[in-house]
């Protein structure tokens, strides 16, 4: 049954824009799932914790172009997200390397990290099911290929992401 369209919240693409990166950069379901992993495996929790971010900002602007085809505005909400992403990204450059004396280009590391998960995706022919490239990519990058707590939790951010865009879309019309 499709939702009528009067029923959708109706947004100026600026918000929607607005809304998607602040769910990408939103860190309380990141929380959760470091907390569900078990104290006692040996992972370096801020790589997983560093790495998780850039998959979630990055399944957010993926799902823009996968679920954006059913919206006209497609095109532009993409740029809108992605030009906040750059902004947030020189912003935490900045910060990073004046804290750290290196120079740090976040943008950089989330565009090397789109190309290693869109090959990761490429690998698997007949790939219906991405969390089964994602989630084994997540942990390789973490350095614990063959931990399934880093693996699993690679595929709950990129799932958890995924169906948030989709959720988000589905009740929107944009004006």
């Amino acid at each position: 049954m499709k939702m009528n369209e009067s029923c959708l919240k109706k947004v100026s693409i600026e918000k929607a824009g607005e809304d998607l990166f602040d769910f990408a950069i939103d860190r309380s379901d990141i929380k959760l799932i470091l907390q569900n992993l078990p104290e006692d495996i040996k992972i370096n929790r801020v790589s997983v914790e560093y790495e998780i971010q850039l998959l979630k900002i990055l399944t957010v602007g993926w799902s823009i172009s996968f679920f954006g085809d059913k919206i006209s505005f497609k095109k532009e909400l993409s740029e809108l997200f992605w030009n906040a992403v750059q902004s947030f990204s020189q912003n935490i450059s900045t910060l990073s390397s004046s804290s750290t004396g290196k120079e740090i280009n976040y943008f950089n590391t989330l565009k090397e990290r789109l190309d290693i998960y869109l090959n990761a995706l490429t690998l698997v022919p007949d790939n219906s099911d991405p969390m089964v490239s994602i989630g084994p990519k997540f942990a390789e990058i973490c350095g614990s290929e063959n931990n399934a707590h880093i693996i699993l939790s690679g595929a709950k951010v990129f799932n958890l992401s995924l169906g948030g865009v989709k959720n988000y879309l589905e009740s929107i019309q944009i004006e």
